[in-house]
């Protein structure tokens, strides 16, 4: 290499004007020129030999490993070290094939050691998080404090001390130590982040949701498939859902990373040296990310600035106040959500389903207690066997170390918060309330007292149903008051909470349109996955294909015209407030109003067979004795043995309602201890109450069908019956002269005639005829249903189908009795 003599000129003046040259004042002269100089090197073929070309690559591969080019190893001309380019480096071509070979394989320390520096510098920005900021640190902490102290203090202090210090030597050094690995290892990561980073860029936002919501559709509905006792898991699948968010991070941050580096772990699970050291950098890069996962556990604070946790507030950039309880339950399920993106690699796929329901539940109970308290903080509990310290994201990924923590903090959870409930807001108070005012237990009198007063507008039509309604109301409301008045102390929440109106749907119809709802919904979801349609379109279409025509038959089902009474239509329904509609949600409110109706449909059909009795067994008219036999047998004491086959059979359906459905299922959840978590109290409460009308009786189905049928029989006859006292007159001569004809009371009725009275009894025969007919055949098809089981009550009650029906059967006595 040419040496070229360099002059330096010192200038040591003293001016004393301020208006001399810049020049002057400078210790060393400016370059002459804008360019570096060209300076050619001696020809690697031309130096005197092998041993020199060998030292003076040594020398370049010590500036290729620290991001330089040399000058027998350079960059290529076309790489620009102000762009984002990958390096390349060119050897010279005449340089000895033995050299070339080993310089090709260093030379990639230098490409990596270039572009992990280049890496650091660009995830140092908060956009990224603390999770890449934090790899961005340890990547730039190894490039100092190892890799570059390895070349300096190991590499090139050795060229510069041993003068026979050889290729062959520097080779050997580099080979055993960990300095290549690992500088591949942590180039994989950088290739995959950056991978993430570009799919990222590219992918339609719209369509990733569309593909997540699909998944997790697909899963459900391969989950639902087959028999219930090829996969016991399928109720836990339902039981620990959580809401997952399906949107995909703008930038590779969080979980994202952390998958990353496991991934790479998994990759390497058979080189020891390579696990231990991406093990290390796993724990160094998660420790803030364990941090906000214990931080959640164990004060339910979501401490998450850059949106790179698991776990999500959708509420996060709300600041108003929720004061509906809809709202509230709404988010309530919606408002702390699973990021697919980034999910924990232990989680995915559906695996541990139960334990990520816990990691997201923990929080939830512990935000409740502090919402509900309104405290910011809940003391740590005190003990050797308290765990109050974060989990390495090894542990967390591997073992059953993470369960154990998870479980700790969840019991603490669902005990605070059970205790919170019971103890502060009464829940034991508040179930027993609502089974005695929905469905009149322990001495309930709600519907009792309003059937009793109001009992002429509950037997009204639906078409006049204005004013039927606000009378409803105005006793409810003086109900509400009366127990104000009476229990000043420990009031009735439930009573006071209520309201009363008239649904827009009947009984019947509303058991239809759910049924019909369900069917076309399942309709187009089967139709949208046959035909493939979730290979194009977004989430908006895809939504409007799955809900098509379902609207559409809830308003054609609203809109049919009903001659039935206003019964058919009452309903009474209840806002329950934050924190206690966490039990009794919507779901529950629905399944109460549902069971409730049901009941009063009963109750109704009960009173109006009562008030019958009083008709044709305590009337003087139809006690009279006067009449012929065939009038007698074939129309006083039928009507008689027809209500009488009515009203035991209304009496065992109310009784095995009232006493063996529903205090069956209801009574254990206000006489038992306290339970184990929030969940299974609010999933037990759906459970049993799905069970009350999803029995033998009361499934929405054919034994529905027939029921109903059978209350229209009831409600037919007995307004018939209450109606036939002026043609029982017409039979009797005696009668029709008493009762009718009597001197100056009415003068313009017609006289009595026997042709008539014949023709009066044989029409008031054909009806009775009629209806015990009807009635008996539809009793006989309840009992054959009740026989084979038809609408078996749903798993998981404690109360099997063939013994509810055969319960049933009992209270019904022998089908001969009933004909």
């Amino acid at each position: 290499m040419e040496i070229r003599p360099v002059e330096d000129v010192v200038v040591l003046g003293h001016y004393k004007s301020d208006d001399a040259s810049i020049i002057s004042r400078l210790v060393n002269y400016e370059p002459q020129s804008h360019l570096a100089p060209k300076l050619k090197s001696i020809p690697i073929e031309q130096l005197p030999s092998l041993r020199t070309q060998e030292s003076l690559i040594i020398r370049d591969l010590l500036s290729v490993m620290q991001g330089t080019g040399g000058i027998y190893i350079r960059f290529n001309k076309e790489y620009n070290p102000d762009s984002e380019d990958i390096p390349q480096f060119r050897l010279v071509k005449k340089m000895d094939a033995s050299l070339k070979s080993f310089c090709s394989r260093i030379v990639n320390l230098g490409k990596y050691y270039i572009l992990l520096q280049r890496a650091c510098e660009k995830w140092s920005s908060a956009k990224y998080g603390v999770v890449l900021q934090r790899l961005a640190y340890e990547i730039r902490t190894y490039l100092n404090d190892v890799y570059r102290r390895f070349v300096i203090n190991e590499l090139e202090m050795r060229y510069l001390l041993d003068t026979r210090f050889s290729l062959r030597e520097f080779r050997q050094l580099v080979s055993n130590s960990s300095v290549a690995l690992e500088m591949r290892l942590l180039y994989n990561i950088f290739q995959k982040v950056e991978e993430e980073m570009e799919k990222r860029h590219n992918i339609d936002p719209e369509r990733v949701k569309l593909n997540n919501l699909l998944e997790e559709l697909r899963r459900d509905d391969n989950a639902n498939d087959g028999n219930p006792g090829e996969n016991e898991g399928d109720f836990d699948v339902d039981k620990y859902a959580v809401f997952v968010d399906g949107d995909y991070f703008p930038e590779a941050k969080g979980g994202v990373i952390l998958n990353v580096v496991t991934s790479t772990i998994q990759e390497h699970m058979g080189d020891p040296q390579a696990t231990k050291f991406l093990r290390q950098l796993l724990t160094s890069i998660s420790t803030r990310y364990c941090e906000m996962l214990h931080k959640w556990l164990t004060h339910g604070k979501l401490e998450d600035p850059h949106d790179e946790f698991m776990i999500n507030d959708t509420m996060k950039h709300f600041s108003g106040v929720v004061n509906d309880p809809v709202e509230y339950e709404r988010l309530w399920l919606t408002q702390y959500c699973v990021r697919k993106d980034g999910l924990c690699s232990r989680f995915v796929g559906g695996r541990n389903q139960e334990l990520l329901f816990k990691v997201v539940m923990t929080g939830k109970l512990l935000n409740l207690v502090c919402t509900s308290l309104q405290i910011s903080h809940i003391p740590l509990p005190v003990g050797d066997n308290v765990n109050d310290h974060p989990l390495s994201l090894v542990d967390i990924l591997d073992g059953p170390a993470f369960e154990l923590y998870v479980d700790q903090w969840y019991n603490r959870a669902n005990g605070l918060a059970l205790n919170l409930l019971y103890n502060n807001y009464h829940l034991h108070s508040v179930l027993v309330s609502l089974q005695r005012n929905f469905f009149g237990s322990q001495n309930g009198l709600l519907f009792d007292n309003m059937l009793t007063r109001h009992f002429s507008e509950l037997s009204r039509r639906a078409k006049h149903r204005g004013a039927s309604e606000s009378q409803l109301q105005q006793f409810l409301e003086h109900e509400q008051q009366v127990s104000r008045h009476e229990n000043a102390d420990m009031q009735d929440l439930v009573l006071q909470l209520m309201s009363v109106r008239y649904d827009s749907m009947s009984f019947r119809e509303s058991l239809t349109q759910e049924s019909e709802r369900y069917n076309a919904f399942e309709a187009n979801f089967n139709q949208i996955f046959g035909d493939g349609a979730n290979k194009n379109g977004d989430i908006g279409s895809f939504t409007s294909a799955l809900l098509q025509g379902i609207d559409k038959e809830a308003s054609d089902t609203t809109t049919a015209a009903t001659n039935i009474s206003n019964i058919h239509y009452l309903a009474f329904d209840i806002a329950v407030p934050y924190p206690l509609n966490v039990i009794v949600n919507r779901i529950t409110v629905s399944q109460l109003q549902s069971a409730s109706r049901y009941l009063h449909l009963l109750q109704y059909h009960s009173s109006l067979l009562d008030s019958l009795w009083l008709e044709i067994g305590k009337n003087k008219v139809w006690r009279y004795t006067g009449y012929s036999r065939s009038v007698y047998v074939g129309i006083i004491q039928r009507a008689r043995l027809i209500h009488s086959q009515m009203n035991h059979w209304l009496k065992c359906l109310l009784q095995f309602t009232t006493e063996y459905l529903i205090a069956d299922q209801l009574d254990p959840l206000t006489q038992r201890e306290l339970p184990s978590t929030v969940i299974s109290l609010q999933q037990e409460l759906e459970l049993r109450l799905s069970s009350i009308m999803g029995s033998t009786t009361t499934a929405a189905g054919p034994l529905m069908d027939l029921q109903l049928q059978m209350l229209d029989i009831i409600a037919i006859f007995s307004r018939y019956i209450a109606g036939m006292r002026p043609r029982l007159c017409q039979l009797s001569l005696e009668l029709h002269e008493r009762y009718i004809s009597g001197s100056g009371v009415n003068r313009n009725v017609t006289p009595y005639d026997e042709d008539n009275s014949l023709r009066t009894a044989e029409e008031l025969q054909r009806f009775l005829t009629t209806v015990q007919v009807r009635f008996n055949e539809h009793l006989g098809a309840f009992r054959e249903g009740l026989g084979t089981g038809v609408g078996l009550m749903s798993p998981g009650t404690n109360v099997s189908a063939s013994t509810a029906a055969a319960a049933l059967l009992h209270l019904l006595g022998p089908a001969a009795a009933a004909v």
